[in-house]
């Protein structure tokens, strides 16, 4: 019988918070494209502390937590639009129509309309308590999942350098000035030159 965290990934049941506005959001679960976006954060902002902060994928879950959650609000002042970008994604406005548009009435419409509007709004700039509260929600959430995919990606690279697949020699690079020929032409200058032996005309 599949655990409680199981359970949560096939039925997932989002967090609501309420902002210091008052306005309610949900946090949704990371999918691959919030990911993408949260390696994005890392890679933009973080910078030299990816390298001098060790994620221990085999330590305590609470120590991992704690170090992946460092790690983003150290990068944050350098990679604003990205921060902002990836909270929008793992948030929605709580209370909206969860149905097939086609399926809504026009007040329904409207009052969705309405919510998502204000969810733009809010995430526009939000207060810094606000964008604090939902990113430690978000790593709290994710940290035990990002745990077991970093431990995955390790033993894969492990095995990768065991059987020397990182020393295989690299494939031979075109020269420069080939790569801007289309095919034909590069076949065409690797051939003999024209002959130019035979009759000429004499005046």
């Amino acid at each position: 019988m599949p655990d409680d965290s199981e359970l949560d990934r096939i039925d997932p049941q989002p967090r609501v918070h309420k902002l210091s506005t008052g306005f309610e959001m949900e946090v949704v679960r990371l999918r691959t494209r919030q990911f993408f976006r949260l390696l994005r954060i890392l890679t933009h902002g973080a910078g030299p502390a990816l390298t001098q902060t060790q994620l221990n994928f085999e330590g305590e879950a609470a120590e991992f937590a704690g170090k992946l959650l460092t790690l983003v609000l150290m990068s944050i002042p350098d990679a604003e639009a990205e921060a902002i970008a990836f909270l929008a994604s793992m948030c929605r406005p709580h209370g909206i129509i969860d149905k097939a548009e086609s399926q809504l009435t026009k007040q329904e419409l409207q009052a969705n309309k309405d919510k998502w509007e204000q969810f733009g709004e809010e995430l526009h700039n939000p207060e810094l308590g606000d964008t604090l509260d939902l990113i430690e929600i978000i790593i709290e959430q994710e940290s035990g999942e990002l745990q077991a995919l970093g431990k995955k990606v390790r033993r894969m690279f492990e095995m990768f350098r065991r059987t020397g697949q990182d020393k295989q020699p690299p494939e031979p690079e075109a020269a420069v000035q080939d790569l801007s020929l289309p095919a034909r032409s590069r076949r065409r200058s690797t051939s003999s030159a024209t002959s130019t032996d035979g009759p000429t005309s004499t005046s």
